[in-house]
């Protein structure tokens, strides 16, 4: 067979094995509308937790803000459905629709670990960085910036990602949706942890 016919199909083959890892699901999903798509709830809290209001959007982007060097900011532009909204300080939760956030729950006060070690911290890591563009079972759970509990997340098929163009962000696609959380304290804790 002819490598230049060869080629495309390895590729074709490639794509349609991969399709099911959180890492090609989650650069899929920021690759089509723009950055975010389409139908997000955009949540505020406060500094203790409280939510302040929701804006619900059909398209929304969100964009670092830069200084006068060219330097990013601690400012974001958000657009919803061609509006602006410049945002600095609080908590944001930008959850596309198909995920919630739980708001009931209970933290286990005690949490024990039922994983198993290869006996290297270093092979650990690289196993887990895998396991996360793989995609893996987690609770992400979101508290304030004081470190008051929030919400979380749940879902079978996790990635996590801090994106290097938006500032204070933590990117998690949760089973092929995506969750964005600005300035906030978030904990990304392997379900098993729970007792799941």
């Amino acid at each position: 067979m002819n490598k230049k016919k060869l080629l495309p199909l390895i590729a074709l083959v490639l794509v349609v094995t991969l399709s099911g890892c959180a890492f090609v699901s989650n650069f899929v999903g920021r690759l089509t509308g723009s950055l975010f798509g389409k139908g997000y709830t955009i949540t505020q809290y406060d500094d203790y937790g409280n939510l302040v209001f929701t804006v619900h959007g059909d398209k929304v982007t969100m964009d670092c803000q830069l200084d006068e060097y060219g330097e990013v900011t601690s400012y974001i532009d958000i657009t919803i459905d061609g509006d602006s909204w410049k945002h600095v300080g609080s908590t944001l939760v930008f959850a596309q629709k198909g995920v919630d956030i739980i708001t009931d729950f209970q933290l286990p006060e005690d949490m024990e670990s039922t994983g198993s070690s290869t006996g290297l911290m270093a092979v650990d890591r690289k196993i887990n960085h895998y396991a996360n563009l793989i995609g893996k079972d987690y609770v992400v759970l979101v508290s304030s910036q004081n470190g008051t509990p929030i919400g979380l997340f749940q879902g079978d098929d996790c990635y996590v990602e801090i994106p290097a163009d938006l500032p204070k962000t933590t990117l998690i696609n949760i089973d092929g949706k995506m969750v964005y959380v600005h300035r906030a304290n978030v904990d990304i804790i392997p379900a098993e942890l729970f007792g799941e």
